[in-house]
């Protein structure tokens, strides 16, 4: 392989001028420059990546740890992370943490072995000795849909505004009782479910707007919200009449809708004739689902650039931590 002292030898030239060729830096004639890159294409010359970051104490590479895959939006958060890597010259390790503090823990201190120059991360834990413990890692960390505490940068949404809004446009749609699926809410623990729990106070804000005697958000007389914050939220939802009531489902993410859509239809129960139905997070299934699902949709490719933004350009010590909260995408579509 060939390098860059190979290169100055063959054009005759200090490894200086060649530096400054190769980056396109001031300080050269355009013919000089014209004439190496001429040979650097003639020998094929590649930059040795390795040998440049050992230099700046740099690896290139960024850890990035999710809850899991079988969430599809997961995938295409991955998927848009290792593209944009791509493009900067960066690669990405990808873990998974089944949202289990131990194998959280774990996944981080492999990366932070790795010596990646940072970590992008989907919290599962919370609380001042998780935070104690991302601290020892000695590496930047952006935290992204879950909050920490105000120290840690932040990418994520307006969840609560957004549920709000969400169901306060279904109320106006004439829906009365709206249960709100959500599982793991109703779980003791040290879990963190800062984005859940978020839609769910909106979701519940938006309910007590529309009580009888509030004039912010008028809405049918009788309006009442539920939580379904169990794990066999299908189950929960079987003893519901859907014909009491017009009644609406409002779930925290698109894969709890599916689930539900499929054992609503086999038990004959119609959406949206009998029960709407919404999810959030728009993924890529939704394409191929009858009737078409109302969604929220995450703006899965600004978060990605925010995130891995932040995570390779680290804030001065003595800068405050960004909180980036984006506006998502509300998609009406047949189901409510």
């Amino acid at each position: 392989m060939i390098t860059t002292k190979d290169l100055a030898r063959i054009c005759g030239v200090s490894l200086g001028t060649i530096d400054r060729a190769l980056r396109n830096r001031p300080g050269i004639r355009p013919e000089t420059r014209d004439r190496i890159l001429a040979k650097v294409q003639e020998y094929g010359y590649k930059p040795n990546i390795n040998a440049r970051n050992l230099k700046k104490n740099k690896t290139a590479e960024v850890g990035l740890l999710v809850h899991d895959l079988d969430n599809e939006f997961f995938g295409e958060f991955v998927n848009a992370v290792q593209e944009i890597a791509w493009q900067r010259d960066f690669y990405v390790q990808v873990a998974v943490s089944r949202r289990d503090e131990k194998r959280e823990r774990t996944a981080l201190e492999h990366m932070a072995g790795r010596n990646v120059d940072g970590i992008l991360l989907f919290p599962a834990s919370s609380g001042p000795d998780f935070e104690s413990f991302l601290r020892g890692l000695g590496r930047p960390v952006v935290t992204i849909a879950n909050r920490l505490s105000p120290a840690w940068p932040f990418v994520g949404l307006s969840d609560r505004s957004t549920e709000r809004g969400v169901t306060a446009q279904i109320i106006r749609r004439g829906y009365t009782r709206l249960y709100f699926v959500g599982p793991l809410c109703v779980s003791p623990g040290r879990l963190n479910l800062y984005s859940i729990e978020e839609r769910y106070a909106g979701f519940m804000e938006a309910v007590r707007e529309a009580l009888p005697g509030r004039e912010a958000l008028p809405g049918p007389a009788g309006v009442s919200g539920h939580l379904v914050g169990g794990t066999d939220y299908v189950e929960e939802l079987r003893s519901v009449d859907f014909s009491a009531e017009r009644t609406a489902i409002v779930c925290c993410s698109d894969v709890f809708a599916l689930e539900i859509l499929n054992d609503l239809r086999r038990r004959g129960i119609s959406v949206p004739r009998d029960v709407g139905l919404m999810g959030f997070d728009s993924i890529e299934a939704l394409r191929y689902v009858q009737p078409a699902l109302s969604t929220v949709e995450y703006p899965v490719r600004r978060m990605s650039e925010v995130a891995f933004s932040l995570v390779i350009d680290p804030r001065p010590a003595d800068a405050p931590a960004p909180s980036i909260e984006l506006s998502p995408r509300v998609v009406w579509a047949e189901s409510v």
